[in-house]
């Protein structure tokens, strides 16, 4: 598919993920890059599961923090560059361009775990100058950086909260690519 696309445009980057839920050790098993110009890839960031997606369905009721300890394991920044260490591994070896296509954590995270979950995970993205998108945009309120960290409350919060004010300074650096 990848070279039929670029037959007929060589300039279109191409995007490809990992199976297994594009998980940054789903890179370990046998994915091998393409071997075609312009590919990016991409994997999605959201370890571990029972912090980011908390209180989601019928995920844990009890409220877990980050950094803290998570099903049984010290989850802080060394543990975060640790799962993302088959991307580093993937990317040194092959020389490839890494994008995270996503990566988030569930607003009502207590005490500001969110903030710190995503100023960890972001820290190490532009460290290993990784291109990356936040997931998501006013898709739904429980990804929302732009409501506050009650559940319950289901409308935008007045000012920006600590969560966007990162993402914003963030945003701020970017700059065009050039033409």
């Amino acid at each position: 598919t990848a070279r039929t696309i670029h037959a007929i445009d060589s300039n279109r980057a191409i995007i490809i993920q990992p199976p297994h839920g594009s998980l940054p050790h789903a890179l370990l098993r046998t994915f091998q890059p393409l071997d075609i110009p312009n590919v990016v890839y991409s994997v999605h960031m959201y370890l571990p599961h029972a912090f980011t997606h908390q209180g989601v369905g019928e995920r844990a009721k009890q409220p877990v923090n980050y950094p803290g300890e998570i099903e049984g394991k010290l989850w802080d920044k060394a543990r975060l560059e640790a799962a993302f260490k088959p991307v580093v591994d993937f990317q040194k070896t092959y020389g490839v361009h890494i994008f995270v296509g996503e990566f988030s954590a569930i607003r009502w995270a207590p005490d500001h775990s969110a903030h710190r979950y995503l100023k960890d995970v972001i820290d190490i993205m532009e460290e290993h100058g990784w291109d990356w998108t936040y997931h998501g945009f006013r898709e739904w309120n429980g990804w929302s950086v732009e409501h506050g960290e009650d559940k319950e409350n289901t409308s935008r919060a007045l000012q920006p909260t600590a969560r966007e004010k990162l993402l914003r300074e963030w945003f701020a650096k970017n700059q065009k690519p050039a033409r």
